[in-house]
This record gives C-alpha cells, sequence and structure tokens, in this order.
C-alpha cells in the first residue's frame, strides 16, 4: 500500500519504430514502461497494454480508481 508521504509514481516511457516482417509494410510502433520507483518493465504495442501495466502498478501501490487525479490537456 502506498505511504501517506508517497505522492507520485514516476513512469519511463520509451517508444521506438520497428521494421515488419514484410518490408513494403513499413514500420510498427513498440515500447516499452518502467516503474521508476520499483523498477518493474513491460513491454507494449498498443496503447491498451500501456494503460493496463499503468493501472496494475497503480493499483499495487493502493491507489484506487477513486483516489486518482483525473487531468485534462
Amino acid at each position: 500500500m502506498a505511504s501517506e508521504r508517497q505522492k507520485y509514481v514516476s513512469f519511463l516511457i520509451r517508444i521506438w519504430q520497428e521494421p515488419r516482417e514484410i518490408e513494403s509494410q513499413g514500420f510498427e510502433w513498440r515500447g516499452s514502461i518502467e516503474n521508476i520507483q520499483t523498477g518493474h518493465k513491460g513491454y507494449f504495442q498498443d496503447l491498451e497494454t500501456l494503460v493496463k501495466f499503468t493501472r496494475e502498478q497503480l493499483d499495487t501501490l493502493g491507489l484506487s480508481p477513486d483516489k486518482r487525479r483525473k487531468y485534462i490537456a
């Protein structure tokens, strides 16, 4: 569970392109995300997997959805 002092979680997200099996199909996006505090790392090929990893990490720390602040860009 997250301590009262811990008010944030940091993630490092890397995104890159890799060539597809068939050269004429161009590239596909790949990525990794790492929880800086725990070192836990995950890989993704789509945004849904990125969001799932982030939610799992926050849940592990006891940060339930109702306690997360919503940001509007």
